[in-house]
């Protein structure tokens, strides 16, 4: 968000997206940075961070070594780790400061592997985008890096449960406290076999067995870049939905099978686009947005309701998830005008928002957005697939029609 800000704080950063995608694996992840960027990471951007530390470290640049380009003792001292620590893989996660005298983040990992043998990344992060390109970035490159298709790997399944890769399930999209676990466990009980999920733990295996998996399970923007990478190189159906409400996983469940089975999977292709009506508007990550409009016009529908709901983001929109009238929010302006012009809106925000003038002030659904005020409001977040969310949703729909 390059504009002024002055009701809502900087998103959280690329490189916390990166470190996020690792935090599941057993990878020895170096923040390239002063100790401001790291600290924001743990403190800040990564809930998980307080029940459970992970290897992740700051590199403590020091004047000097930015400007004399000291990569040396960098490499060094990410060996003597890895010589401690014994990880499966290491990670250079950039920071404004490598992009800006630019370090060659991903010739270091080549020189750290050559060394050592340990698989190493260089993740050219920036800290000039926010999370979901990050996380984007480092869950794509493990894929294209390790999954693998071939003698040894597991056979497509024919069976009763479909198997799955779980892609772009984050912290920062998914902060209510065991949100990603249950996301996890809803799916499974709705007849799905994780393959590799970026909930939870994870190995270097899963990631190479990503490429047998019967379908892909994008539920938030991050994962459409690995996911499209898995289709294209292994053929491996996406689906870029987000399990939503009552029934969600099950109505996900059905439509991974039929992925499967015949290459065609829609949750939400029943859902009419209306233009007409009052005006709804909500606003986080695309997938999940796109999930919640198609429950939301599921539920008005039964009531014989008219509402134009768009999606509207501060991150990344891709075009191919996107309806006539979404909106792509460049600063907190845009927020602000679109409010003004629409007063007594109806929407879906991060409470954060409420701050903006003019939310709030209509009917309002609360959709905890970690990425936008971290763990601010972790207490009062809902997972999507929880009774409580549901709940919450039916009463948003009251609150639109009376």
């Amino acid at each position: 968000m390059a504009r002024l800000s002055v009701y809502l704080p900087p998103f959280a950063g690329d490189y916390a997206g990166a470190c996020s995608v690792l935090f599941g694996l057993d990878c020895l992840v170096i923040v390239i940075d002063a100790g401001c960027c790291t600290r924001n990471y743990v403190g800040y951007d990564e809930i998980r961070w307080a029940r459970r530390r992970k290897s992740t470290f700051s590199a403590q640049l020091r004047t000097m070594d930015a400007v004399l380009g000291d990569d040396a003792r960098i490499i060094e001292q990410t060996l003597e780790a890895a010589h401690a620590l014994r990880p499966s893989c290491i990670a250079l996660v950039g920071t404004p400061v490598p992009a800006i005298v630019g370090m060659d983040l991903a010739g270091m990992a080549r020189e750290i592997e050559a060394t050592c043998g340990v698989p190493a990344l260089g993740l050219a992060t920036t800290g000039f985008e926010s999370y979901e390109q990050g996380a984007s970035l480092a869950l794509a490159t493990l894929c294209r890096r390790f999954a693998a298709a071939g003698e040894g790997a597991p056979a497509r399944s024919v069976g009763a449960r479909v198997r799955v890769n779980l892609l772009g399930a984050l912290p920062q999209d998914f902060i209510a406290d065991d949100a990603l676990a249950q996301l996890e466990s809803a799916l499974v009980e709705s007849g799905v076999e994780l393959v590799l999920s970026t909930a939870g733990d994870y190995a270097l295996e899963d990631v190479r067995a990503a490429a047998t998996a019967d379908a892909s399970l994008a539920v938030s923007w991050s994962g459409l870049a690995a996911g499209r990478m898995l289709e294209r190189r292994f053929g491996v159906p996406l689906l870029a939905t987000c399990p939503m409400g009552a029934g969600g996983a099950d109505d996900v469940a059905r439509a991974l099978h039929a992925l499967r089975e015949d290459g065609a999977g829609d949750v939400e292709a029943a859902a009419a686009s209306e233009t007409s009506g009052d005006q709804v508007l909500l606003v986080g990550d695309q997938v999940a947005m796109n999930s919640l409009r198609f429950a939301l016009r599921r539920r008005l529908a039964r009531r014989g309701v008219q509402r134009f709901v768009r999606v509207a983001s501060f991150f990344a929109l891709d075009p191919a998830l996107s309806e006539p009238g979404d909106l792509a929010l460049d600063g907190e302006a845009a927020l602000v005008r679109f409010a003004e012009e629409h007063p007594g809106l109806a929407c879906a925000v991060d409470p954060l928002m409420c701050r903006v003038p003019g939310i709030g002030e209509g009917p309002l659904l609360e959709v905890v957005h970690g990425a936008v005020s971290s763990t601010l409001f972790a207490d009062r977040a809902l997972g999507y697939t929880q009774e409580a969310f549901e709940e919450a949703l039916e009463t948003f729909v009251d609150r639109m029609c009376s």
